[in-house]
């Protein structure tokens, strides 16, 4: 279902309404950035016939796209936002907490990715 895709938007309201509205949507966009760079770099343009150029989200022109990492793994984008506002408000325990959770979620996001799809093969370099 097409329709129901987590988008930015939806992302960031359903962040407010977990933690409230700590941070600004400019700021929660900026870490959703973050972590979906990080996705394309590490995860996703490292698979056969993916060559993605990062364009940063900007909440206002861009509330309505659709998150590249899919809803199933949405957790994803959530730990990391809490572990972010948990940081900045020093909740150590909660901050640890969270990123434990997110790494977990993120290396279930790669490990899927990563069956789904060939890697690339690597250029083999010949001596002459």
């Amino acid at each position: 279902q097409e329709g129901n895709a987590m988008t930015l938007g939806k992302l960031i309201e359903k962040i407010v309404e977990q933690k409230g509205q700590q941070y600004d949507t400019g700021i929660l966009t900026d870490w959703v950035n973050e972590i979906e760079g990080q996705a394309v770099d590490e995860v996703i343009n490292q698979a056969e016939g993916y060559n993605i150029a990062f364009v940063p989200y900007d909440y206002v022109q861009d509330a309505e796209r659709t998150l590249r990492i899919p809803d199933r793994f949405q957790d994803v984008y959530l730990n990391y936002l809490h572990a972010k506002i948990d940081f900045g408000n020093q909740e150590t325990e909660r901050y640890n907490n969270d990123v434990a959770m997110y790494n977990a979620s993120y290396e279930a996001y790669a490990a899927w990715f990563r069956r789904e799809n060939r890697p690339k093969k690597r250029a083999m370099f010949s001596k002459f």
